[in-house]
C-alpha cells in the first residue's frame, strides 16, 4: 500500500515500531515518520502534529534531562519538551520541510529547538538580556561552545552556514577556543597580519551568522529587525 493510503493511526504506529527499533539499534525504515512529519508539518494536518508529539515527546524529554543547564531551571522537563515542539512546529511548517532530506536532518533540528528553549529560559532568568551577537555575550554566559558537548549540533549548523574555510577557521578561534583578535593573528599570519583584519573579518561573520534564525534563537534575541 503506499503512504498516501494509510491514515495517520496506521502512519504513527509504524512510526512508533520503527522509532523503538531505533532505540533498540535494530533495523529500522524511515519512511513512516518522514511521511507522518511531513503530513503535520508541511500539510499542517493537526491530528498528524498530534501524532508527532506522542512520538517524540519521550526523545525529546530525554535531551532536556540531558542539557547540562536544565538543572539551573525552576521548570518542569515537559515544560521545556513543550516549547521545543512548539517551536519546532512553527520554525518548519509549510514549505521550511523541504529543506530536510533525512529523518536525522530533522531530529537534529527538534534537538536544537530543546537547545534553544532551555538557554532562553535561562538567560531570562539571570536577566541577560542579548540584542547582538557580541564578542563578549556571543553564547551562554560568554561561555565557548566549546565547552558545551551537547551543542556539538550547533557547531556543526554554524559550519553550513559559513562555507568557506577561512570563515570556520574564524569562528572555531573565537565560538570554540574563545581567542581574541591579537591571538588569532599571531597564530595563523599566513591568514590575518593583523588583530584589525581578524576584527574586520569576525564583525562580517557576526553579520552573517545574526540572520540566521535557529540561532537568534538560541542566543536569546528576539528583536525584530536581525539586519
Amino acid at each position: 500500500m503506499k503512504l498516501s493510503g494509510l491514515s495517520n493511526d496506521d502512519l504513527a504506529r509504524q512510526c512508533a515500531e520503527d522509532t523503538a527499533r531505533f532505540h533498540r539499534h535494530q533495523l529500522h525504515d524511515t519512511v513512516y515518520c518522514l511521511e507522518l512529519l511531513r503530513r503535520a508539518l508541511a500539510d499542517g494536518d493537526h491530528e498528524a502534529f498530534a501524532r508527532v508529539y506522542q512520538i517524540y515527546e519521550p526523545q525529546v524529554l530525554r535531551w532536556v534531562y540531558q542539557h547540562p543547564r536544565f538543572a539551573d531551571t525552576s521548570e518542569s522537563a515537559e515544560y521545556f519538551a513543550n516549547q521545543a515542539l512548539t517551536s519546532f512546529y512553527f520554525a518548519l511548517r509549510g514549505e521550511k520541510l523541504a529543506r530536510f532530506e533525512t529523518l536525522p536532518q530533522v531530529l537534529t533540528y527538534l534537538k536544537l529547538c530543546v537547545h534553544s528553549a532551555i538557554a532562553q529560559y535561562v538567560r531570562k532568568e539571570q536577566a541577560v538580556f542579548l540584542t547582538e551577537l557580541d564578542a563578549d555575550t556571543v553564547w551562554d554566559d560568554s561561555k565557548a561552545i566549546g565547552d558545551d558537548l551537547q551543542a556539538a549540533e550547533l557547531w556543526k549548523h554554524i559550519c553550513e552556514l559559513l562555507p568557506h574555510d577561512d570563515d570556520r577557521l574564524l569562528a572555531r578561534c573565537v565560538f570554540v577556543q574563545a581567542l581574541k583578535p591579537a591571538q588569532i593573528a599571531r597564530g595563523y599570519p599566513d591568514r590575518w597580519t593583523t588583530a584589525r583584519e581578524v576584527s574586520v573579518a569576525l564583525q562580517r561573520i557576526r553579520r552573517h551568522l545574526r540572520k540566521d534564525p535557529l540561532l537568534r534563537r538560541y542566543a536569546g534575541i528576539t528583536t525584530a529587525d536581525p539586519s
